[in-house]
């Protein structure tokens, strides 16, 4: 049964800058929004006017009965302080990327998210894309055959942080996309960075993931291109399936069929390689991501990207962190993605 906007959780948003304004629109069209919270207290007034809102502080939120969740947009460093308070005042949560800034934090959040029988969910959007979802849907059918190898491209004049280096800020994306297709950890991280405008924060990163099964992926972020690259790559022994984000909606998901081809027990390169579009439903992602997490709550379902797949995110984000400072690759276990420890 689809409910209607009266029906909805009333929701809250914490933080109205360059991402939190779009939550706040999308949580307003879909009819649940309640009060905006935002420590520039002109930007909430704003806020709450245009979307027709209350401007609350964060006190106030966490106390109104008629806010059943918060949609947590302030910089990562906060995120693990306003969601333990958020699910302690009895909120289900969601969490944009990253999870938190380290494993630690992350399984706190999550463990204490299922102690209080709330919805934790992480706002990696790429999971809620049209056309990573169809892809999934072709991997998943055996279409691409075994998969090989898996690159991603995230590339772009960014926004430089204080806290967070450029893989911090760009990689869940692609981790996120990643374990959802191998559904694993790898049991290697590697990976290297370079800090051209500061001295410790990291603005390039190029990460190499290595699973148990032969199969790598390799993810290059850089706040220093003067282009976007927004591409997923995957590569199988029956094709190639490229996710383009930055193309149109009737070229964002194309696979690629016989590349090499072999002749005398040699692979060569295939010159007649036919390019075939897979059509995909055109939706704003996070639009559905939003949806989703209402969903969750209004249905008791467990998210897509939940508490413990943000846990995941962040183990391969802080490995491949100590690895770029280390110089030497990291080693992780190998759990399956539904076997998280919770041992915090």
């Amino acid at each position: 049964m689809v409910k209607s906007p009266e029906d909805q959780p009333g929701i809250a948003v914490i933080g109205c800058g360059g991402w939190g304004k779009n939550l706040v629109r999308n949580f307003f069209e879909l009819g649940a929004l309640v009060a905006v919270c935002d420590t520039d207290s002109k930007v909430a007034d704003s806020f709450a006017k245009e979307f027709r809102a209350e401007a609350m502080s964060e006190d106030e939120i966490m106390s109104d009965s008629r806010i059943d969740a918060l949609v947590i947009a302030n910089p990562a460093e906060h995120h693990v302080t306003l969601a333990m308070k958020a699910i302690k005042a009895g909120k289900h949560i969601y969490v944009e990327k990253p999870l938190a800034l380290n494993v630690a934090q992350a399984q706190q959040i999550s463990i204490y998210g299922k102690q209080m029988e709330k919805i934790v969910m992480v706002g990696h959007i790429l999971q809620y894309h049209s056309a990573f979802i169809k892809l999934k849907e072709v991997v998943a059918s055996g279409e691409l055959g075994n998969l090989h190898h898996i690159y991603t491209h995230r590339l772009g004049l960014g926004r430089l942080r204080r806290h967070e280096n450029v893989l911090w800020d760009l990689a869940p994306h692609d981790i996120s996309m990643i374990l959802a297709l191998t559904g694993e950890l790898p049991s290697k991280v590697s990976a290297s960075g370079h800090t051209h405008l500061h001295d410790e924060i990291a603005t390039t990163s190029l990460a190499t993931l290595s699973f148990s099964n032969g199969l790598s992926a390799h993810m290059h972020t850089s706040w220093m291109s003067p282009f976007k690259e927004q591409k997923l790559v995957v590569v199988g022994d029956k094709g190639v399936l490229v996710f383009d984000d930055r193309k149109p909606w009737g070229e964002k998901l194309a696979i690629y069929r016989d590349c090499v081809i072999w002749e005398e027990g040699l692979p060569i390169e295939n010159s007649h390689v036919h390019t075939e579009y897979i059509k995909v439903e055109e939706s704003e992602p996070l639009k559905n991501e939003c949806r989703h997490f209402l969903d969750s709550i209004n249905y008791n379902k467990t998210p897509i990207t939940d508490g413990d797949e943000g846990v995941q995110v962040t183990r391969v984000l802080e490995a491949a962190e100590k690895a770029m400072k280390s110089g030497q690759a990291i080693q992780l276990p190998i759990p399956k993605i539904e076997e998280v420890a919770l041992s915090a």
